[in-house]
């Protein structure tokens, strides 16, 4: 079975448009937003900056990728690029049912395992020490509540 391949000139495109969107229903999101102005910026004025530089830089993906002749097919992503996919998903899921220190544990250890081919024990001890110790910084040093661990 092979992988599927799209035009790098169709996933470029497909790349652009979809910024482009995104761009436009940010822009729309902070319409509400007083901006403010370049001496007294509002809450609306990094918003909307960011929002017309996303909807530019895509345009500019776009007539590149219009301009450029047409290139073979490139494979679609690779196991890191979907497994990093899957294992976010994973963690938005467990962040508030185990709390901070066991899902970033659980994420951290996983990308060590996967990616570094640490040992499970060694991924699994560094893991938990990472968590914890960003879990004491957010919480204590700066002040940010984060989930806290359910069933303690």
């Amino acid at each position: 079975m092979s992988p599927f391949r799209p035009a790098q000139r169709s996933g470029e495109l497909a790349t652009s448009i979809v910024l482009f969107s995104i761009g436009v229903v940010w822009l729309v999101g902070v319409l509400d937003m007083p901006p403010g102005g370049f001496s007294v910026p509002g809450p609306g004025f990094f918003p909307t900056l960011l929002g017309l530089l996303l909807c530019i830089s895509s345009a500019a993906l776009a007539g590149k990728t219009l301009l450029t002749s047409a290139t073979a097919g490139v494979p679609l992503g690779n196991r890191h690029i979907w497994s990093t996919g899957v294992a976010l998903v994973v963690l938005a899921a467990l962040l508030e049912p185990l709390g901070f220190v066991p899902s970033v544990a659980l994420f951290v250890g996983f990308f060590l395992r996967r990616l570094a081919e640490f040992r499970w024990t060694t991924a699994i001890l560094a893991a938990t020490a990472a968590a914890a110790a960003t879990y004491w910084i957010f919480s204590h040093a700066l002040g940010i509540p984060l989930p806290p661990v359910r069933w303690f």
